[in-house]
């Protein structure tokens, strides 16, 4: 059961961190995309009207991050034509499935991943000193102890700073005679 646990843990986190670095890619695409593809010589536009892909030479390496590219657009960017697509056309199922499939999935898990991640480094500028970013307790100005008196350090920054809510203060509880049915009747009784 615990290899079946470790397996699942490691399924989610790559599943995850997958999806945030299909997103990655895509904005990678859309910003930078023409600076690297279009001033290649080898790479361009595709000729299709409606999407935009780039097309490189078979023989450029280029190509194969061209392609990885055109496949994180088409998941992301262009998805909603696809699923469009695929009302109309029965053929286009076979794409618009994957990547409804891959965002039902992908988008639990990369919100679960991005979390955790954000979990543990806050947990690490808890635990490391030189990372808390703390102002330091500074004590109200009093006049000098004469100089027969004993000299106290001040205590420790960890007994001064306290963590958690403060003690809710107690509440006055009535006497015995005061409630419920024991009140005492104007007849004695």
């Amino acid at each position: 059961m615990r290899r079946l646990k470790d397996l699942f843990r490691v399924l989610t986190w790559q599943t995850g961190l997958g999806y945030l670095l299909l997103w990655a890619v895509t904005f990678w695409t859309l910003d930078e995309g023409a600076s690297v593809f279009g001033k290649s010589g080898v790479c361009y536009p595709d000729e299709a009207k409606v999407l935009f892909y780039w097309v490189c030479e078979a023989t450029s390496p280029l190509a194969i991050l061209a392609t990885v590219a055109n496949v994180a657009l088409t998941a992301t960017v262009w998805a909603p034509v696809y699923i469009a697509a695929a009302t109309v056309r029965p053929d286009a199922v076979a794409i618009a499935l994957p990547i409804i499939v891959l965002h039902l999935v992908g988008l639990p898990l990369a919100i679960f991943v991005l979390v955790r991640i954000m979990a543990t480094a806050l947990d690490l500028r808890h635990r490391i000193p030189g990372l808390a970013r703390s102002r330091p307790l500074t004590a109200p100005a009093v006049a000098a102890p004469p100089s027969s008196a004993p000299v106290v350090a001040p205590p420790p920054l960890a007994a001064v700073v306290r963590r958690g809510p403060p003690p809710r203060p107690a509440q006055k509880v009535k006497p015995r005679n005061e409630f419920g049915l024991r009140k005492r009747t104007t007849d004695g009784r």
